[in-house]
């Protein structure tokens, strides 16, 4: 019966809520063998089978797979079918080992959003790494801020809970401080901090590899992925636009576009929109949850996403938020979601 409810209740909200479009937030494809034991990082990765039933499903519905150049004229004279592009944020290698093949199978494009501190090896991918300091040991010590910081790991439970608390206290931090909390960490549990982003991370020749391929476009993702809204002006500038230009000289194409790292309404805002406009972004991506609608002809520097978690079934979850059900009652009803 609740299932019957929603399916109506799709079938009466998207002529009104489904809008002209959409944009798809992703991070990983990743085989089921290697997927995270971890909820909070297995959100961010779906299986080769979950993103082919994801495509299939786009095919079936005779939605429009563009690229995000073409977004601007979309939503300036929507017309035909409704469109839906596919994002991947942060710059993991298997972007390239099973995305890229999945998506080359179905002829369409997609877009890589890349953070230039993973690339280079010079910035901690510092969720996999906090996973891993909490793994292994029945207890975590350090010292930060003049505090000498404890956490029980003996349970799942308590390492899920230190995760938490210990994800939430790096996210708080500044330019000048997150890599060395995060370096703390790490060296109390005899962890390297640059491990799993080598492991996990694109490569400078990786990317040049792909660069020319047909099905690959790139967005920037800021150097050192920090929550911009703890950065001073200054340094948001330097992470949206000295990282965009190191990406365009090393892979050698344009990269137009920027999506913001984490880009929820506690994260990045109107100082941050302002930077994109002023250094003339074609688009800009949050991840406030949102389809995409005539009056985002106006924001595109903050264009809302459709982000799909590996913690819950990717296309059941697509079609709620395709539809226009659960963006509009995340956004108390509003349909031009910017803010």
């Amino acid at each position: 019966m609740r299932e019957q409810l929603s399916k109506l209740g799709r079938m009466f909200l998207r002529p009104f809520y489904g809008g002209v479009g959409c944009i798809i937030c992703l991070h990983r494809v990743v085989p089921t063998a290697d997927l995270s034991a971890n909820v909070e990082n297995r959100a961010l990765e779906i299986t080769p089978a979950d993103l082919r039933s994801i495509l299939e499903w786009v095919r079936r519905r005779r939605l429009d797979v563009i690229r995000l150049d073409e977004v601007r004229q979309r939503l300036a004279e929507p017309s035909g079918a409704k469109f839906i592009v596919f994002t991947f944020d942060d710059g993991y290698r298997d972007n390239l080992t099973h995305a890229l093949p999945i998506f080359r199978d179905f002829g369409m494009p997609f877009t890589i959003n890349v953070t230039t501190g993973f690339v280079a090896r010079s910035t901690s991918v510092w969720w996999y790494s906090l996973d891993d300091a909490l793994s292994g040991h029945p207890a975590l010590r350090f010292e930060w801020e003049s505090q000498t910081r404890e956490y029980l790991l003996e349970t799942h439970e308590d390492r899920m809970r230190a995760f938490g608390e210990l994800s939430a206290l790096i996210r708080e931090q500044g330019r000048a401080t997150r890599d060395d909390l995060v370096a703390r960490i790490c060296a109390a549990s005899s962890v390297d901090p640059l491990a799993r982003t080598r492991d996990l991370m694109l490569t400078w020749d990786e990317l040049k590899q792909i660069a020319g391929d047909w099905h690959v476009d790139f967005g920037s993702h800021t150097q050192g992925h920090y929550n911009l809204s703890k950065l001073t002006e200054g340094e948001v500038e330097e992470e949206l636009i000295d990282a965009c230009a190191e990406l365009e000289a090393r892979i050698e194409v344009p990269v137009p576009h920027l999506a913001y790292p984490f880009g929820g309404r506690n994260t990045v805002g109107r100082r941050e929109f302002d930077v994109a406009r002023a250094a003339e972004f074609t688009t800009a991506t949050t991840t406030r949850c949102g389809n995409l609608f005539h009056g985002h002809a106006w924001n595109f520097q903050a264009l809302p996403r459709l982000g799909l978690s590996g913690n819950y079934p990717p296309l059941l979850r697509l079609r709620k938020l395709e539809s226009g059900l659960v963006p509009a009652k995340e956004n108390e009803w509003k349909r031009v979601v910017v803010e």
